[in-house]
């Protein structure tokens, strides 16, 4: 899946991505747990309304993972792999950014803008594809 969102200049574009990247993973486990509701009932429980896990929903969230051999590799540089039984089941690829003009907006603080291109990938779009 591919997508735009735009930004203003002078907004996070690192928490943005997080907040990205959170909701794509969140997605992906539901999808993963959908045939155990009370797996998704827990999942759904550590999160609530957060688009961002704190670090105590980040364990809580570890040991579900843990137990059910999901594994969650996020490097530095923005890209986050999802990994079930040793297997790829997921992918959110590292975001980038065009910086953009909109010469007919006068005020100059709205003038420029971000665009910011995301892209992500599972096994449950392949499949719904096919």
């Amino acid at each position: 899946m591919k997508g735009t969102i735009l930004l203003n200049h002078y907004e996070n574009t690192r928490q943005v991505e997080d907040e990205e990247k959170s909701r794509f993973l969140r997605g992906l486990l539901e999808q993963t747990f959908e045939g155990t509701p009370n797996v998704v009932a827990q999942i759904t429980e550590i999160w609530g309304n957060d688009s961002v896990l704190s670090p105590a929903q980040k364990v809580k969230m570890r040991e579900i993972m843990n137990t059910y051999h999901i594994q969650v590799i996020d490097n530095s540089d923005g890209h986050l792999k999802v990994f079930a039984d040793g297997e790829l089941i997921g992918e959110f690829f590292k975001c980038s950014y065009k910086m953009k003009k909109e010469p007919a907006q006068k005020d100059p603080k709205k003038q420029l803008y971000l665009e910011m291109y995301v892209e992500c990938w599972s096994v449950f779009e392949e499949s719904n594809n096919a």
